[in-house]
């Protein structure tokens, strides 16, 4: 496997372009984030080829899951131009039928994740459908060993109330409720600088497969 560790550099670099975040100083340290990039594209070719030995994803260069480092500030109130962090979404099939794989890279912060973040309301109806149907398949799935060791529980915004459609003494009501569907894993920093990144990465995902399928299904992925 295709294997290159993130280094202290790259994490010094994100350090420093959180406190200079403005275009003189990314102009004038360039060379700092194109070496930061560089190494980080090669961890991501690292891991889009274990993914590939564990299950079929769509054909795409490590360069195109490489979210950019420049901010949309439009319509935000930050007006910082740069990000502080590496990113990446790795995609397993058609947006909308299959659940991603997200990774960041930053120095505190870093974690791995995946499942619904911002489904449609047809696409929250048909998971909703799919939780009512066949809850004993997910809580199955959540509560494997391995899961519970990598991710503990699901996360994600809910409702207050019984979504429409749903009676508040339904046995899954709690399920039901999510708005977002996802789970995450925290990296430890000493994990980042290791070579057991990808290694623990890949380990994660085959415990999270089980719960993307799921709700692949469930989609119509």
């Amino acid at each position: 496997m295709f294997m290159v560790v993130i280094s202290k550099e790259t994490f010094s670099f994100l350090n420093k372009i959180k406190s200079n975040n403005n275009r003189p100083w990314f102009e004038k340290n360039r060379p700092l984030y194109e070496n930061a990039r560089t190494e980080y594209l090669g961890f991501m070719t690292g891991l889009v080829e274990g993914i590939r030995k564990i299950e079929a994803i769509p054909e795409k260069e490590p360069a195109k899951y490489m979210h950019r480092i420049y901010r949309d500030i439009r319509f935000s109130k930050d007006k910082t131009p740069y990000k502080s962090h590496f990113s990446s979404i790795i995609e397993r099939g058609i947006e909308n039928q299959k659940c991603p794989l997200y990774i960041h890279i930053q120095p505190g912060k870093s974690m791995m994740g995946g499942g619904i973040w911002d489904p449609s309301s047809e696409t929250l109806k048909k998971i909703r459908q799919e939780i009512d149907y066949n809850s004993a398949g997910l809580k199955k799935i959540i509560n494997a060993r391995e899961f519970i060791k990598q991710f503990g529980k699901i996360s994600g915004d809910k409702l207050s109330r019984p979504p429409k459609g749903y009676e508040l003494d339904n046995p899954n009501i709690e399920f039901l409720k999510f708005k977002q569907l996802y789970i995450q894993r925290s990296l430890e920093d000493d994990l980042v600088l290791s070579r057991q990144l990808i290694p623990e990465i890949l380990k994660s995902y085959k415990a999270a497969l089980p719960f993307f399928t799921y709700f692949d299904v469930a989609m119509g992925g």
